[in-house]
């Protein structure tokens, strides 16, 4: 837990601080389309997560348009590293009906209180054990990805 702990502080240091111009060498461009049920999926986070994680490898994320379109980044650059990668996609809202209610006495402060989500798709498609989705990103990327999820 403390080495994920680390892991986080670390990625979201090199988010807020970034990364004092460094470039990452060796990013190729991966773009696709995901569809939910055969209709575009909007909103959603496309995560690319190496499959064999080790020194020097990097996650890829993207978000989809109004067309179900997305393109990977890397620590903010376009591009993802050539790898073997397992995918995850979601797509959550606040959960406005099972937010807790302030007037409930044994609730914690605002402050404290968690923020209930619900997923709009198969939860199975944001953990990269459960979603059967993995792609190879080679030396010359990936230009046309298809995800298709279903319920």
């Amino acid at each position: 837990m403390k080495r994920l702990f680390c892991c986080l502080f670390i990625l979201v240091c090199v988010f807020v601080f970034g990364c004092g111009g460094v470039k990452l060498v060796g990013l190729v461009s991966v773009r696709g389309t995901v569809t939910y049920n055969g209709q575009p999926l909007e909103g959603a986070i496309v995560g690319f997560s190496p499959k064999n994680f080790k020194s020097g490898d990097r996650v890829a994320s993207g978000t989809t348009n109004s067309q179900g379109k997305f393109e990977l980044r890397t620590i903010g650059e376009l591009g993802a590293l050539p790898n073997d990668y397992l995918v995850t996609v979601s797509k959550k809202i606040i959960d406005k009906e099972n937010q807790p209610t302030p007037n409930n006495t044994n609730q914690p402060p605002p402050s404290q209180r968690q923020i209930k989500f619900k997923s709009l798709i198969p939860a199975r498609y944001d953990n990269v054990k459960t979603s059967g989705l993995n792609f190879v990103v080679g030396k010359e990327g990936l230009t046309d990805v298809k995800i298709e999820l279903s319920d």
